[in-house]
C-alpha cells in the first residue's frame, strides 16, 4: 500500500465530496497520526537494533556472576540421620555439631558382642581377691622362712625345719604361678577379638557426628531426620567466611580489556552499581550460562576474567550464582588501533 499525503483531501481538508465538513481537519490529522504510529511499530525493531549498536559503541557490556565460596559436607559412612541440629541461614562456629548420625547395624552387632549378664570378666573382682589372698599367703611363707633361718643361726631350729619352710614357700609360689596361668587361659583369643571389635564399634558410633570444619553459614540441608545415607551422599552446604569471587564472561574480541587493573562497573539486579577492577585473567574459556545470555545472543565461548569490587559488597546480594552485568568504558584508542 502506498501512503500519500498530497491528496486533494490534504489541500482541501474542509471539503468532503463537495460538502463543507467542519471536523474534517481533525479527522485528517488523526488519519496521519495513525499511519505514523504504524510506521513506528514497523520500524521499532530496527530502532532497537540501532540503539543497541550505538550503546555498544559507547561501552562494552558482558555477563558476570557472583560465586560464594562453599563447602559441601558429605557422609563418610553408611548411617541413619538421627538428629538435625541446624537450619538454613544459621551461623555456625568451627567444631559445632551440625548432624548426629547412627548406624542400626552397628548397634545390633554391639548388642551381640555384649557379655551376658551375671558373668564376671577375667579381670573382675573375684580374680583380684584371689590374687590378693595368694600373695598374702606367699608373704607369710617368706616371713616364716626368714624367721626359721634366724632361729637356725641362733641354734634354736634344725636344718629340717629350714628345709620345710623353703618347701612351703616354693609351694605358695607355685600356687600363684598356676593362678596366673589359669587367668590367662580364661580369656581365649576369641574373647579378645570380641572385646577389640566391641571397642572399635563404640569408637565408630561415638564418631558419627558431623561437625563444622570452620566458621560459616548453613546454606542448605539436604537430609532430614530418619533418612538413611550412603558414603559420599551430600548432607549440607556451608558458606565459607571468605570474600566472594566475581567472574566476568568477556567476549574474546574484547580480550584487551582483561588486563589486570582494568576498571569496570558492576551493575546489580536492583540497578545499583559498584566500581571494580580486573584481578587476573584465567587462561580458560567458558560459555555464558543460558540465564545470563542477552536477547539474540549466541552461545559462543568467552574469556573467564576474575574481578573484585572496590566498594563494600551488600550483604543482601551475597548470593551464590547471582547474575550481574559488567560494563567497561570503551577505549577509543584501542577501537581505532592507536593503543598498545
Amino acid at each position: 500500500m502506498k501512503i500519500r499525503f498530497d491528496s486533494p483531501k490534504e489541500s482541501r481538508p474542509t471539503e468532503e465530496q463537495g460538502l463543507q465538513v467542519l471536523y474534517a481537519p481533525g479527522k485528517r490529522l488523526a488519519f496521519r497520526l495513525r499511519w505514523y504510529l504504524i510506521l513506528l511499530l514497523v520500524a521499532s525493531p530496527l530502532l532497537w537494533l540501532g540503539g543497541q549498536w550505538l550503546w555498544s559503541a559507547l561501552r562494552i557490556e558482558a555477563a558476570a556472576r557472583l560465586h560464594v565460596p562453599m563447602l559441601q559436607l558429605r557422609a563418610f559412612e553408611t548411617a541413619q540421620i538421627s538428629e538435625v541440629l541446624v537450619a538454613p541461614g544459621q551461623l555456625v562456629a568451627a567444631g559445632e555439631v551440625l548432624l548426629r548420625l547412627d548406624n542400626p547395624q552397628w548397634r545390633e552387632r554391639l548388642a551381640l558382642l555384649a557379655e551376658p549378664a551375671g558373668t564376671a570378666p577375667a579381670g573382675g573382682e573375684l580374680p583380684v581377691r584371689e590374687r590378693q589372698v595368694l600373695e598374702e599367703v606367699l608373704a607369710l611363707a617368706e616371713r616364716r622362712l626368714a624367721e626359721v633361718r634366724r632361729l637356725y643361726t641362733l641354734a634354736a631350729a634344725t636344718r629340717g625345719e629350714v628345709f620345710q619352710a623353703e618347701v612351703e614357700r616354693a609351694a605358695r609360689r607355685h600356687d600363684l604361678l598356676q593362678f596366673e596361668q589359669r587367668l590367662l587361659r580364661t580369656e581365649p583369643a576369641e574373647f579378645g577379638q570380641r572385646r577389640l571389635e566391641r571397642q572399635w564399634l563404640e569408637r565408630r558410633l561415638a564418631a558419627l557426628e558431623v561437625r563444622a570444619p570452620e566458621d560459616g553459614r548453613v546454606l542448605d540441608v539436604a537430609v532430614a531426620a530418619g533418612e538413611s545415607v550412603a558414603p559420599g551422599l551430600p548432607l549440607l552446604s556451608l558458606e565459607r567466611q571468605l570474600p566472594a569471587q566475581i567472574w566476568v564472561y568477556l567476549p574474546a574480541r574484547h580480550a584487551a580489556y582483561a588486563s589486570p587493573g582494568q576498571a569496570l562497573t558492576l551493575r546489580l539486579p536492583d540497578g545499583s552499581s559498584r566500581a571494580a577492577r580486573v584481578v587476573r585473567q584465567v587462561r580458560d574459556t567458558a560459555q555464558v550460562p543460558a540465564e545470563l545470555q542477552p536477547p539474540f545472543g549466541s552461545a559462543a565461548r568467552t574469556l573467564l576474567v576474575l574481578v573484585e569490587s572496590l566498594e563494600p559488597w551488600p550483604e543482601r546480594w551475597r548470593m551464590d550464582r547471582l547474575g550481574l552485568q559488567a560494563r567497561f568504558a570503551r577505549d577509543w584508542r584501542r577501537a581505532f588501533g592507536l593503543g598498545e
